[in-house]
């Protein structure tokens, strides 16, 4: 070795880290934008299964009941009071139908609840409920608002039912 020492100058290594952090700082990028996409996604289907859960309990109780006792629930008012239904039930074990009370009650921030007449236990319709209202419209049909948020996904349905007593 002639007079010379080997190995990278200053410059030499400078270039290098600013190159390193670049890359670093575009996989960091790619990392979160990776991540706040699969939150969404998973935010949509957590929002739509709820909504379909509520739309599973109701299809079939607003099947076998009767128009609700409105009230003053109408399209320029909506109530978001508990909503009660009144029909029958039908089951493998009694052959004659038995008359059930469903009600549905929102707690105001996080459960639409469903309970029947006669059972101590009542389930939750949907969670992660934001909105809920409904009113009788001029076509007798009972129109239900939902909205559910999963973190900052936001889904919201109109849901139109017939009721119509069914034993």
């Amino acid at each position: 070795m002639k007079g010379g020492q080997g190995g990278y100058t200053l410059v030499e290594l400078i270039v290098a880290l600013a190159i390193g952090a670049l890359l670093m700082v575009a996989l960091t990028s790619v990392v979160f934008t990776s991540w706040q996409a699969t939150n969404t996604a998973s935010s949509r289907v957590e929002a739509s299964a709820q909504v379909r859960n509520f739309e599973y309990f109701a299809y079939d109780d607003f099947a076998r009941s009767q128009l609700p006792n409105s009230g003053s629930c109408v399209a320029a008012s909506p109530c978001s009071s508990q909503l009660t239904l009144t029909g029958y039930q039908v089951s493998n074990t009694t052959p004659v139908p038995s008359p059930v009370q469903i009600t549905y009650t929102w707690d105001g921030s996080n459960f639409l609840d469903r309970a029947a007449s006669g059972s101590a236990v009542s389930t939750h319709a949907a969670s992660n409920v934001t909105a809920f209202s409904w009113y009788v419209d001029s076509n007798s049909t009972v129109v239900v608002n939902l909205t559910v948020t999963v973190l900052t996904y936001s889904e919201s349905q109109t849901f139109r039912f017939f009721p119509r007593l069914n034993p």
